[in-house]
């Protein structure tokens, strides 16, 4: 009698581990969490906060937690570190990765007006030939310098010609505002502050002027583990970034006016969709043409070349060796 209660007790006890490991792993299969680091603006940012706000990542059975940060080189480190999944970013995108840490698999649009140059007012700076010997505060390394290198060789120098002073982008607006220098290389909506507090100042160039040369893609870096392990969540992720984008298509205004209050902390809404109709978003059709055609490698190309011109990269790697277009193709099939 003893025993026959011992092993139905013992089998009970058995039947109860059993059904309680089985109910973790459907939690675990039913959602995965995600740690999504974002540049807080709308270029980077927008499909991301529209595809949350919306419930198009739950749709795909994902948790996903934002972070934001200021600069794709803060936001790389991390990626790097393991402390994120996958990092929302802007021309950084053609940096890191070609160093071999992360793979790109996922562009958000084309930035066009967003990075801006200016200068201050009594600067005698009136364009960008007399940047020759002054001083241009920027954060190196980013879409800003980049964008400063091809305005700089467009009118026959390099950023030998000019005295660097290189700062976190916060502090670049704010150097420019104070007078700390009088040329200054940044992004939206670090202009906000210029506007505001130095509105004589003068904006001598854009992304846009110096466009296929200049033109700065933004997009998803998954970190080197998390490609490896779980790439059907990057399809997922990739899934959900396909209605985002849907409705800003098809419908911009409404898309904004869900999207822009999730960075309420960083800019007004009014702000929010001001920038973001600075960049030039396609269907998801035109899309997959642009990744099938090499056109999205070779903008990868482009930003990357003029990283190694700058001295950010030490060496060119061709694109498709830290490019995945098959997440992209996958989650349309």
């Amino acid at each position: 009698m003893t025993r026959r209660i011992l092993a139905a007790v013992t089998g009970l006890v058995l039947a109860l581990t059993v059904a309680a490991c089985g109910s973790d792993d459907d939690a675990a299969g039913d959602t995965r969490t995600v740690k999504v680091g974002y540049i807080a603006g709308p270029a980077p940012g927008m499909h991301l906060l529209l595809a949350k706000e919306r419930g198009y990542f739950t749709e795909q059975g994902l948790e996903v937690e934002t972070i934001p940060f200021q600069t794709g080189i803060s936001l790389s480190n991390a990626l790097t570190g393991g402390s994120i999944d996958v990092g929302v970013m802007g021309a950084v995108i053609a940096n890191f990765p070609a160093r071999g840490q992360g793979k790109v698999f996922l562009l958000n649009n084309l930035e066009a007006n967003i990075q801006q140059i200016w200068a201050a007012p009594g600067s005698g700076i009136s364009s960008i030939a007399d940047l020759r010997g002054k001083r241009v505060a920027t954060t190196t390394g980013t879409a800003a310098h980049l964008l400063l290198h091809v305005a700089l060789a467009e009118n026959g120098m390099t950023t030998k010609d000019v005295e660097l002073v290189n700062l976190d982008m916060p502090a670049v607006a704010n150097t420019f505002v104070t007078g700390g220098v009088p040329a200054a290389a940044l992004w939206a909506p670090f202009d906000n502050q210029i506007k505001e507090k130095l509105p004589e100042a003068t904006m001598i160039g854009t992304a846009e002027q110096f466009q296929p040369k200049s033109a700065i893609a933004g997009g998803w870096v998954a970190n080197n583990r998390f490609h490896a392990e779980h790439r059907d969540t990057l399809v997922q992720l990739t899934k959900a970034w396909l209605k985002a984008n849907d409705d800003i298509v098809n419908d911009q205004p409404a898309a904004l006016a869900a999207g822009c209050p999730s960075l309420a902390e960083f800019m007004t809404a009014e702000v929010c969709t001001q920038i973001y109709q600075q960049a030039r978003s396609y269907p998801n059709s035109e899309w997959s043409t642009l990744y099938a055609d090499g056109t999205v490698a070779g903008w990868i190309g482009r930003m990357e070349q003029v990283f190694v011109d700058i001295g950010a990269l030490p060496t060119f790697v061709e694109p498709t060796q830290f490019l995945d277009t098959s997440i992209f193709t996958d989650a349309t099939a």
